[in-house]
């Protein structure tokens, strides 16, 4: 029976609950700090040391509102990004329930990419999974409070890099490629919008935040987006017009646990693209494209921006189910970033106190007096912002070092910094075999938590029963060779054929060690005992000539025991199949247990391959002179 046998996985379990709760009590003191630090210069900047008050944009050293917001709240996104990879299920959820599905239905070389990170997340599953949550924390810390410093910059270069990274391998390069790709689901992909903000923020001159220009060219690349998206979402060969695609969208959003009143609206337009596609589909291209040209014009700039916010925030809902929820999210999708901009835009025109029509009348007197629209020297015409830019440079000014002036911000940057060199190594140092290893042994490794090694490697409990053919075997009987033992019912038609052919296949991979190699079944159903019962089970499931098979059966009483002794519960119905544990041991040559998963019930060539390799790997380690 599925579920039954996995607390035996403990080790795994430990490792994960252990990091989990290291890592937010860390950042519950990083936060701690960062909190303390900003109080204080708050309350400094009150009078308590005579300086002249700062707004809080200045106390980030970020320049003009509408960097603020970007620089601000792009690192603050990375810090909750970190947070959400810190999240027990993600160890072993995130490969299946993030990654995987990111690349269903993408490019074969989409895919191949993207097996990088599956496989290098497998190998080192919980280390993988710290140096994700170190990485983006100590980014997002160091662009909100780096400022201009080299630590800033540092940390914006570091976003650039990192969120290349999460974008071809995390997110399969946002779906772009796949068919079926839809704003609604993420596309173009939230992380190629970190990178965005971070040029942004390495590459714009300040002045262009001040007079507005900058506020204008997100604007403009908002628009572009958003006409982008549109014609993604007509086209007829992503399969929106028709049939079930579009449904599907809301129905994975809906299928996360959620309170129901988040879950009704989302229903509700699964149900409606369920039975009008197309009608639903065409509003949805309306609503993009109409957004989108509604930004290029620049014709009443706040009309449009709150149309974009209200477009954002129902396909952040509808489509996205806000990111986070479901206990794998790892980001709030691309909608948030988007609207960061868009808000950043915002604060830009009204800091610039114009209008688009009236700029173009400032543009136009600028060239008739002599002076280059894009000169910086030239007067502004915002003199409160120029005013707040030169108080913010003049408070700033200091002849000590960065890091003397700010060592709380330094020491937590830093500290974060080295945790994830620290856990990088071991990541790194396997990206080699992760790029020559195709195969899916780590769907197998992500979903079980790997083999977990049985402490003390004790040795496993005796029995004297029959095989399949009447042939009395005993524990005894395979000394010398590793033995993978499990238990199955032979009159199981849902989970039990599964593992029979992931075993079926690890002596396919071991062929050239089967006299090495024993595959030991004990029956698991103690009313259906007989041999021929046995038999019938290895012809109708193909494994009648695996020579080194024995599917061993024995009395009622034995039976039960030896479910009790290796911790294989059993439920019997009144008739018929019975629930029971897919657990499978590991026993080394000398007749000690050696490690023990829980077997997967359900079918698929994926993960039946991936349960193989990752056994196949395990034997091929304890036979002698493999």
């Amino acid at each position: 029976m599925p579920g039954m046998g996995e607390s035996t996985n403990f080790q795994a379990q430990y490792l994960d609950s252990m990091l989990t709760h290291v890592t937010l009590v860390a950042f519950l003191v990083v936060f701690a700090a960062v909190g303390l630090w900003w109080w204080m210069a708050l309350k400094r900047d009150r009078g308590v040391l005579a300086v002249p008050r700062r707004r809080f944009w200045q106390v980030f050293e970020a320049g003009s509102p509408a960097r603020t917001v970007i620089q601000v709240g792009f690192g603050a996104l990375w810090v909750i990004d970190g947070l959400l990879q810190a999240q027990p299920a993600m160890p072993r959820e995130f490969v299946p329930m993030v990654l995987e599905p990111a690349l269903a239905g993408q490019p074969a070389w989409v895919v191949n990419l993207g097996r990088i990170g599956i496989n290098l997340w497998s190998i080192h599953t919980v280390t993988t999974d710290a140096f994700t949550v170190f990485v983006q924390v100590a980014i997002g810390l160091g662009i909100m409070l780096g400022g201009e410093s080299v630590i800033g910059k540092l940390a914006l270069s570091s976003s650039i890099a990192w969120g290349l990274v999460v974008w071809a391998l995390g997110e399969g390069l946002g779906g772009t490629f796949g068919k079926g790709a839809t704003w609604l689901s993420g596309t173009p992909g939230g992380a190629l919008v970190y990178v965005a903000a971070a040029m942004v923020l390495l590459l714009v001159p300040s002045w262009r935040w001040n007079d507005g220009s900058a506020a204008r060219r997100i604007l403009t690349s908002i628009g572009v987006l958003w006409l982008f998206v549109a014609a993604i979402q007509a086209l007829p060969s992503e399969g929106f017009w028709h049939g079930t695609h579009l449904s599907r969208v809301f129905a994975n959003a809906a299928s996360n646990s959620q309170p129901a009143f988040l879950s009704a609206p989302i229903r509700a337009m699964e149900s409606a693209a369920l039975h009008d596609p197309a009608v639903v589909n065409a509003v949805f291209v309306a609503i993009f494209a109409l957004a989108g040209m509604w930004l290029l014009i620049r014709r009443h700039s706040y009309w449009a921006l709150g149309f974009t916010g209200v477009a954002l925030f129902a396909t952040w809902w509808l489509g996205m189910d806000f990111g986070v929820i479901g206990g794998t999210g790892t980001d709030p999708n691309i909608a948030v970033p988007v609207g960061l901009f868009a808000a950043a835009a915002w604060l830009g025109l009204r800091s610039a106190a114009i209008s688009p029509v009236e700029e173009r009348d400032v543009r136009e007197a600028r060239v008739d007096a002599g002076y280059s629209v894009e000169s910086p020297s030239v007067e502004s015409p915002y003199p409160e912002v120029a005013g707040a830019v030169a108080g913010n440079a003049s408070g700033a000014a200091s002849t000590s070092p960065w890091p003397v002036r700010h060592p709380v911000r330094t020491w937590l940057v830093g500290a974060l910094a080295v945790a994830s060199l620290w856990t990088m190594l071991p990541v790194l140092g396997s990206l080699h075999a992760a790029a020559a290893v195709p195969r899916g042994v780590t769907l197998a490794y992500v979903e079980s938590g790997g083999l977990a090694r049985v402490p003390g490697s004790p040795k496993a409990p005796g029995f004297h029963l029959v095989d399949q053919y009447g042939k009395p075997y005993d524990l005894g009987s395979f000394r010398g060779k590793v033995v993978l033992l499990s238990f199955l019912d032979p009159v199981c038609y849902a989970t039990c054929p599964v593992v029979a052919e992931e075993l079926a296949q690890v002596a396919g991979l071991l062929s050239r060690r089967t006299q090495n190699i024993e595959f030991v079944t004990i029956d698991a159903n103690p009313d259906f005992r007989s041999p021929s019962t046995l038999r019938a089970f290895d012809a109708e499931h193909g494994i009648a000539a695996m020579k080194n098979w024995q599917f061993l059966t024995g009395p009622r009483a034995t039976l039960e025991k030896l479910y009790q002794a290796y911790g294989a519960p059993t439920l019997t119905p009144q008739v018929g199949m019975v629930a029971h544990s897919l657990l499978v041991y590991v026993i080394g040559p000398d007749g000690r247990e050696q490690a023990l998963t829980q077997a997967t019930g359900t079918p698929g060539i994926k993960i039946e391959e991936a349960y193989a390799n990752m056994f196949a790997d395990e034997a091929s380690h304890l036979v002698p002179h493999a």
